[in-house]
């Protein structure tokens, strides 16, 4: 089979590998759609240590069931699946509690060394695979991870009904937010960003307010838009000492920041500015296998705006050229994905305006 494969820093190839031979409670998937993940980007120029070369990346993704392992019972060959990638082993202490993100044993497609859907096939375990609701494409099913990422999020987060709420980042991930924080129906959305591009998508989506930082200084802006109260709930996207300071800055006394960016290990924060205003920062990694579930119901509701976050959909084959337009041009592109059943050579599909 065909897999594009990380072999190193700025290093893209593809090449051939065996095909997977589903093994006992697994199911061997033909890949029919793959999200770039900003994950993936920064993983392909070696910058994350989250990949490990050689690997296939690859975890948003929904396929076509191609072949089952002895014991799978819950799907059959041809049915249309989306993927939970986080493979957890149920048992440990964590699992127990629910917390199958946080499992001890757990692996992860595409991260690390576990290979990933940016193949032609890829074998899983059967526990992991939700229907593909019958209102979703194959495409729009592979945005279920990137909106199970907000959805995980802003749960943490509590009702946010009357709220003013604040979303740094408008990158794929700050988007999903903005659409999953929509439907509780907040006093204010407001979406900080550096991209007048993306700031305008955040606008068609729901945003009340948008404001660019490095053109208006934000903490006023913030006062301004909000009548003095500032920011009930800020969510961070981006993951830098900058934007973790700004969602913390415009909170109200008592308010909270959710963080769910992590580009920067380390940084620099004014603890005073959270102890002496009562201020909470909660962190956010992925999500439960539960809540995978209720995203892919809330998917299947056509409440989520997706068709506004693919940019492009391309060949598997053109999944280098695909990560460098996304490293070179981050303001024309949201989300692109790889089509594995798509021929070489092929034009794009789809294609949202930024």
């Amino acid at each position: 089979m065909r897999a594009l494969r990380y072999l190193g820093p700025g290093i893209m190839k593809m090449q051939e590998q065996p095909t997977p031979t589903p093994q006992a409670n697994e199911v061997l998937l033909k890949v029919r759609a793959c999200g770039i993940c900003g994950s993936d980007v920064h993983g392909s120029l070696g910058l994350t240590g989250r990949r490990i070369a050689p690997v296939t990346m690859g975890h948003e993704f929904s396929a076509e069931v191609a072949g089952l392992g002895t014991g799978v019972t819950s799907v059959r060959v041809g049915d249309g699946v989306i993927v939970q990638p986080i493979h957890f082993c149920g048992t440990c202490v964590n699992c127990r509690q629910g917390l199958t993100n946080m499992c001890l044993n757990k692996k992860f497609f595409g991260v690390l060394t576990v290979d990933g859907a940016m193949a032609e096939y890829v074998a899983v375990p059967e526990k992991l695979l939700y229907p593909l609701p019958p209102t979703l494409s194959y495409e729009q099913g592979a945005l279920t991870e990137p909106y199970a990422v907000a959805y995980g999020c802003v749960k943490k987060a509590g009702a946010l009904k009357g709220q003013n709420v604040m979303i740094v980042g408008a990158g794929t991930i700050g988007l999903c937010i903005l659409q999953v924080v929509r439907l509780q129906q907040p006093k204010k959305i407001i979406v900080c960003d550096l991209s007048d591009a993306r700031l305008k998508t955040a606008k068609r989506l729901g945003a009340h307010v948008t404001i660019n930082p490095g053109k208006e200084e934000y903490l006023q802006a913030v006062s301004d838009c909000t009548d003095g109260e500032m920011i009930d709930t800020s969510f961070e996207a981006v993951g830098v000492e900058a934007t973790a300071n700004q969602s913390i800055r415009a909170l109200k006394i008592g308010g909270t920041a959710v963080w769910v960016g992590m580009s920067q290990k380390e940084m620099q924060i004014n603890m005073q500015e959270i102890v002496c205003s009562a201020r909470r920062v909660i962190g956010s990694f992925n999500y439960t296998h539960e809540e995978f579930g209720e995203v892919v119901g809330l998917m299947g509701t056509e409440k989520m705006e997706t068709s506004a976050l693919i940019s492009q959909i391309v060949p598997l084959e053109e999944g280098p050229e695909a990560i460098q337009r996304l490293i070179e041009y981050p303001d024309q592109y949201i989300k692109i994905i790889l089509d594995p059943t798509m021929k070489e050579g092929e034009p794009p599909r789809g294609g949202a305006d930024i």
